[in-house]
């Protein structure tokens, strides 16, 4: 008996030892043609890594999400995983491509805990060919819901463990809450700190191609920023924006789902710029009608805010304008409104109705701005009510400064109300883009960006306008509001602030050529240009933003270095655009034209001149006729660029 009952002691040590120590479980993920691998290990941690093209994107990486008033999740298991392939196109027509393929592998695991609580969550990873994503679905009975169905996430334990201390492009804020209108830098990825809140995209150099990491998806959630997971290491992980009322960071019932991370990847900087299509194609589906959202160009009034208050004179001086150059819009910039008065009220000296009604005349429709209070003060829908009974065509809501969960939910309801009004809105004071653009097709584009605007009261130097292609630009439309005449170079540029004469108008740093070009580099289906009919009307260049398109059919990035210079080309139909910028450094550029289409293309070339080297305005305008493969070799000055755009014979 004693025989007997050591070896049912000693065997049931071993299964205990056994299930003490049970390996954990793998689940391989790879993209369609194998180039993105995805490695799952979900044990007593449950962590990613990720390859591409062979090389180490990241090493083992904590996954996790913190719930208020609930233990860390203990041991966990894969209970299920469905893999299917997504391979299908979609349409759009308000952005800089008409048709987007969405081409990956999905696959979903549910993971359970082990133990008695056995609380469940579930991952949803997408593997693309030159990039991934992520996200996180706590089921509705996740195990974490309170007796109401409530639950709240204290925090995302999500963190991107590279192989080397890299370098990287950073956009660093000040807090949580912020209108994201720092400049990217170049750091250390040891340098992001535990206490840091580094903005999106974080742009990391690894060994032998680009990472791009940003959110996509963002509704009904908390956005995020990056953090250091500890001090001087390679390790950046999530940071959720607290809640407003200080209940955690995401409050939801039911099932819900995380926004996606997102990783773009490529050989080249540029390649990150080709890829991010992804982040339209992870963003929920339009839900809304949007078949009366007009693209277009905008005249606007607020590029010399001391003579540029909105009055009846000034503002049909815009119109007359826009008419004028086949522009779409006039944007009433502040001052409009009388806060003064209940409701929305406009000031004395602006008729706002007699301003639509003088502008539908002219085949011209107006939008005006709003400070985000002042709507709330008047009431969202009381006030687009108003607005809609003038006939105004869209909203420029602003100061808004933050991506909380509440200020996301009501960006979205925002977003939602002004469609049933056949509003479209630029939102300023914003958080970066996360593809809510394919989502609510009227959200026409957004701010997030350090514009021209800085230009007023600091610089904008030609390295930050270099970077932002590769950043910010890459992730959503930017209201950058480009196209300043007064072109000035580096060392001689003054913001407006410096100067003394009241009725000065503001300066941009770079030649005209390269102005110009920022004009097309820069995405907004709303092209709101910056400068003034007094300096615009008679200068050379101008008849270039006369016929520019506001959206695309096509966009190429062909060549470029983040915060060095950037090449791209876009089509409209059977025309091509094509334009380079330079930083601080003079430039040669050589620009194979093979996208073209079979037959003859004249080209108008508008380039630096040599007299640009010492003045900015400066601007060679020629005609040339090329082909598909003829090389195009052309040189800028510092500060410079040059753009052709293609037409075929």
């Amino acid at each position: 008996m004693k025989s007997i009952r050591k070896h049912v002691l000693f065997a049931l040590a071993a299964i205990l030892i056994s299930a003490a120590y049970a390996p954990a479980q793998t689940l391989q993920i790879t993209s369609p043609n194998a180039k993105t691998a995805i490695t799952l290990t979900v044990g007593d941690a449950v962590t990613y890594s990720a390859a591409f093209d062979g090389a180490i994107v990241t090493k083992p990486s904590k996954l996790g999400i913190s719930f208020q008033s609930a233990e860390p999740l203990g041991e966990m298991e894969i209970v299920d995983s469905q893999s299917k392939t997504i391979n299908q196109t979609w349409k759009c027509r308000l952005g800089k491509q008409a048709e987007y393929v969405d081409n990956c592998t999905e696959t979903t695991v549910q993971i359970q805990e082990t133990g008695a609580s056995a609380r469940k969550l579930t991952l949803v990873f997408r593997a693309y060919d030159d990039g991934f994503t992520f996200r996180y679905v706590v089921p509705a009975d996740s195990g974490f819901a309170d007796e109401n169905g409530e639950f709240c996430i204290e925090s995302e334990e999500t963190e991107f463990v590279f192989d080397d201390d890299y370098d990287a492009w950073a956009t660093s804020h000040r807090a949580f809450n912020t209108s994201q209108e720092e400049e990217f830098l170049k750091t250390k990825l040891s340098a992001v700190k535990p206490d840091a809140f580094i903005g999106m995209p974080l742009v990391v150099k690894c060994d032998g191609f680009y990472a791009a990491l940003t959110e996509s998806d963002l509704l009904d959630w908390a956005g995020a920023q990056f953090a250091g997971a500890s001090d001087a290491s390679p390790v950046v992980k999530v940071r959720l924006t607290p809640r407003k009322d200080g209940h955690g960071c995401v409050i939801r019932k039911g099932e819900a789902a995380s926004p996606w991370r997102v990783v773009l990847l490529g050989k080249r900087p540029v390649d990150l710029v080709n890829n991010s299509g992804i982040i339209l194609n992870t963003a929920t589906p339009c839900l809304i009608d949007d078949s009366w959202v007009e693209a277009g160009n905008s005249s606007w009034n607020w590029w010399a805010p001391k003579v540029g208050y909105p009055t009846d004179a000034i503002m049909k001086e815009l119109v007359d304008f826009a008419a004028e150059n086949g522009w779409r819009y006039t944007l009433v910039d502040a001052g409009w409104q009388d806060r003064n008065q209940e409701g929305v009220a406009y000031t004395k000296d602006l008729n706002l109705p007699e301003l639509v009604k003088y502008a539908e005349k002219k085949d011209v429709r107006i939008l005006i701005w709003f400070h985000y209070t002042s709507l709330l003060d008047a009431g969202v829908r009381n006030a687009f009510e108003q607005i809609t009974d003038w006939g105004v065509a869209g909203v420029k809501i602003d100061f808004m400064d933050s991506h909380t969960q509440e200020m996301v939910q009501w960006i979205e309801e925002t977003c939602q109300m002004a469609a049933e009004y056949k509003l479209i809105v630029d939102y300023h004071g914003m958080y970066k883009p996360t593809g809510m653009e394919r989502t609510y097709p009227n959200q026409i584009t957004r701010e997030g960006v350090r514009g021209n605007e800085y230009n007023r009261w600091s610089r904008n130097s030609a390295a930050h306008t270099a970077t932002l292609p590769f950043t910010r630009c890459m992730l959503g439309p930017a209201d950058y509001t480009p196209g300043g005449f007064l072109n000035e170079h580096s060392d001689t540029f003054k913001s407006l602030n410096a100067y003394e004469d009241k009725s000065a108008d503001c300066r941009v740093i770079g030649t005209r050529a390269r102005e110009l070009a920022l004009c097309m580099i820069y995405d907004s289906p709303l092209r709101c240009l910056a400068d003034l009919p007094r300096n615009y009307k008679g200068e050379p260049g101008f008849e270039y933003l006369r016929n520019l398109p506001p959206v695309w059919d096509e966009t190429i990035a062909l060549d470029g270095e983040i915060g060095e210079f950037y090449v791209v080309a876009r089509r409209s139909g059977d025309s091509w655009f094509v334009s380079g910028i330079t930083n601080e450094q003079a430039r040669s550029f050589s620009t194979k034209f093979d996208f073209l289409g079979v037959g003859d293309y004249e080209g108008t070339v508008y380039a630096d001149s040599p007299e640009a080297d010492q003045d900015a305005t400066q601007i060679a305008i020629s005609k040339e006729t090329f082909r598909k493969g003829d090389v195009f070799e052309i040189d800028a000055v510092r500060d410079g660029g040059w753009n052709v755009v293609l037409t075929k014979k």
